[in-house]
């Protein structure tokens, strides 16, 4: 797993929060890159079994990717919330908050939050 994968199941996670059916040109339009980079990645994501396209070409996580993508976007809500209460600005804490989010260990994240708690 890396953080390209990270942000392929976050934007995914988003856009399934809002649509029912999400599909590979949501995705590249979220991420504002073109249908064959979210291709590439999809495929990537499929072979490590973290999501599947359905017939109709929409979107669905596998257990495994369902896990993985809801532990994404804990951490970036916890952080986004925190630089927001801190007074940056919401779009811009959203997106350190990805940043941190994809390059922080685990551990890491634990003992951060633990000590936020």
């Amino acid at each position: 797993m890396n953080s390209t994968h990270d942000r392929y199941l976050f934007a995914v996670q988003m856009l399934k929060e809002t649509y029912p059916c999400v599909r590979s040109v949501d995705v590249a339009h979220y991420l504002g890159v073109s249908k064959a980079a979210v291709s590439t990645a999809l495929r990537q994501l499929r072979e490590q079994e973290l999501m599947e396209v359905e017939p109709d070409g929409n979107l669905v996580f596998t257990a495994k990717g369902k896990t993985h993508s809801e532990r994404l976007r804990t951490r970036v809500l916890f952080f986004q919330q925190l630089l927001t209460r801190a007074g940056v600005e919401p779009s811009l804490a959203m997106r350190d908050a990805i940043s941190f989010s994809w390059e922080m260990s685990d551990d890491s994240f634990e003992a951060f939050r633990n000590l936020m708690a």
